[in-house]
Order: structure tokens, then sequence, then C-alpha cells
């Protein structure tokens, strides 16, 4: 039950790396041709699992169409990284860092061995239930992909004629800092950019930006707005967005091509708009690399689905201390009115000690129970909080 909370702590949590030009390369090889193979895949709390074989050991990969290659953390396990130099990198909450970049040993996915793989390299304090990050430049590189979680399956080929005349709504894609952004309509007559990102565990999240300019221009975008507050939400690798206006979205409708998503609840960001891995418990989704497209295979008969989803109410976000800190909370939520707000640090829960972000990961609030949090102000005041999860 560790991992529920986990939700609401980093529910725009995004594994995104946006600007590693310097030494993106897809220089990698594969070790098959005019190939097709069924992987077996992971689903758990809206998050692609796939197994990967490097030696004699199994390893666990998160697939992130979000993040332009790949991503090892400096307290992971894999063995035979072989150091490349540097990078510049820039995450998904918009802060940048000089991080490594290091090569990966030869690792099998399925029948398919890769050789050559790179991958950057962040330190952080979070916790993570997997070894590394698969990027989007497996498809750069030249392959085609259905990825099913109903099924818990994914097809990998690199054949690109294989899923031609399968049915769907396809939408073509743009590169840019080499990861795939597409067009939707979150509103009637209004369109957003957003990246296509299976990193994100949330179905959408529009940049606050590109939000504003859409509000300016009609009434019908206001009408959709729950609440707006001060606060954070976004963690990339590096950490956590600046603090700034949080919209809380009620949307009727979003729209991927002629398929809509409706009753659907988002929040803006400062980072990019996005469309994420929740998307994918709605339908498949096929990825064709040398076409640029993505086209969505809904689940269910019709052009359009209700979604109703819970709206995201506190979230939880890394500190400058290495803390954990409220992101935001919603007015009126049950966490609002038992007093937490935005910026409160979280010192204890239930008279445990929490020291680090990484340590509230693992503390369980489980859902139906009652704790008792203290936590500290911005303005330096102590504070005793009873939350029902």
């Amino acid at each position: 039950m560790k991992r529920k909370h986990l939700c609401l702590a980093a529910g725009l949590l995004s594994l995104a790396v946006h600007a590693q030009t310097y030494r993106y390369s897809t220089n990698f090889m594969f070790s098959e041709q005019n190939f097709a193979d069924t992987i077996p895949i992971d689903v758990v709390d809206d998050q692609i699992y796939v197994n990967a074989t490097a030696g004699s050991r199994t390893y666990r990969f998160c697939l992130d169409t979000g993040s332009s290659q790949g991503v090892v953390y400096g307290n992971a396990p894999l063995r035979g990284l072989r150091a490349l130099g540097s990078v510049v990198s820039l995450d998904a909450a918009g802060r940048s860092d000089t991080v490594g970049v290091v090569q990966l040993p030869a690792f099998r996915l399925g029948r398919l061995t890769v050789t050559g793989y790179v991958a950057t390299v962040f330190h952080s304090s979070m916790e993570r239930d997997y070894d590394a990050v698969l990027g989007f430049d497996l498809f750069n590189k030249g392959l085609c992909c259905k990825i099913d979680t109903r099924n818990k399956r994914m097809i990998l080929t690199d054949r690109r004629n294989f899923f031609d005349g399968e049915a769907g709504y396809a939408v073509h894609y743009t590169l840019k800092w080499w990861v795939p952004y597409v067009m939707v309509s979150p509103f009637k007559r209004h369109y957003d950019e957003v990246l296509f990102d299976t990193g994100s565990k949330i179905l959408y999240a529009m940049n606050k930006q590109s939000f504003d300019e859409h509000a300016y221009k009609s009434k019908n975008v206001n009408s959709q707005v729950e609440a707006r507050v001060k606060g954070n939400i976004t963690i990339g690798n590096i950490g956590a967005e600046q603090s700034g206006e949080v919209a809380f979205l009620k949307l009727d409708r979003l729209k991927w091509d002629d398929f809509s998503f409706l009753d659907v609840n988002a929040v803006t960001t400062r980072g990019a708009s996005r469309i994420g891995a929740a998307m994918l418990n709605y339908g498949s989704v096929i990825i064709n690399g040398f076409r640029h497209y993505i086209r969505f295979q809904p689940y269910t008969a019709g052009d359009s689905v209700e979604v109703s989803n819970k709206p995201l109410t506190t979230a939880y976000v890394p500190a400058h201390d290495g803390r954990a800190a409220v992101g935001v909370v919603l007015p009126g939520s049950p966490d609002y009115l038992a007093g937490l707000r935005s910026g409160d640090i979280i010192l204890a829960i239930d008279g445990h000690a929490v020291g680090s972000f990484a340590a509230f990961q693992q503390f369980p609030l489980s859902k139906g129970t009652t704790h008792r949090l203290l936590v500290r102000t911005p303005e330096g005041l102590n504070k005793e909080i009873i939350i029902t999860r």
C-alpha cells in the first residue's frame, strides 16, 4: 500500500529529459533485422515496465516516451556502465543541470539485443522501483511498437508496414528535443501541443502559459476552471518546478483526433503540456517511428469514453532541503479543511520523523486510514494536522 499515496505525492511525476541534444545519438545497434516480437509488459500505477536481461541478471526498465534517451539513477544496481562524459540536461520541471552520460551493457528485450545504448545519470532522493528508463530513441532508431496494457504485451518490430491497415485514431507527431509532440483539443475550437509521455502517470496536464493564452480568448475555457491556487506539482529528474499559479481544470472533453475523452480532471503545470500513460487505460497505442504517427485504438466501441477521473487534491514535492513539502492543496478538499497548506514541510507522521522525500514515499498512507502530521509552515511555525486518506 505504500505506493498509493505516490499518486498524490507525485501525480505529475515525469521522467522526461527534454534537452539532451549535445550528445544525443541513435548509434546503438539492434541484433535483429526484419523482425517482430511480442514482449510481456507489467503495468503498475499507470507505468509501463519491461524486463531486460544483461549478462546473467534481469533488470526492470520503465518505458518512457517523454525521455529523449535512456536514464539511470545514481543508486541503480546496473553493472557494467561505461562513462562517456557529461551533458547539460533540462528536466520536466524546467530545471537544468550538468549530468553524466553512460553507455549501458548490452541488454536483451525479448529476442532483440540492444548494444551501445546511452543513458544520462541522475542522482535523486526519490524512491523508484525500476532500474533504468528506456527512452524514445528506441523509436527514433527505427522501430514500431504496439502497447496493449489490457493484455500486458508490447509488439516490437522494425517493419514499417507491420501495423498498416489497423483501425484507430492516428495523429502525426513532431519531434522536439527528440521526443514526440502531438496536437490535441482540450476545449472546443482550441488546440494544444502536447508531449506524448508514458513516463507521466496522468491523463492530461496543460502548460500554464498555453492555458492562459486560451483562457484570455474564450469564456468557455474559464467556465471549466475549478480553482486557481499558488503551488507546484511537477517533479522532474533534477527537482520540483518553481512555485506559481496552478489551475484545476474540469474539461468537458479532451479530443485526440476524432476521439473524445469525456469529463476529464486536469491541472496546469509550468512544464510542457503532456498526455500521459493513463490514456492507455482506455485503449492500445501504436507508435510508428518511421512515419511519425501515434494511433490510439480504444478498447470500447464508439468515438468517446467517459473518464470521470478523480481530481488531484494534494500534491507533495521535494523541498529545497530534500524534505517532503506540500506542493499544492485544492481549496475545499478534506486536506485543506484539515489545515494543510501549500509550502508546509512534513516533519513527522504519527510521531515518526520524516527526514527526506524518499522517507515520505516509504510511509504507508493507506486508503481509509487516519494520520497525524507534524508540519512546519512557510512562516516557520509548527502545527499538527489530522488527515484521513
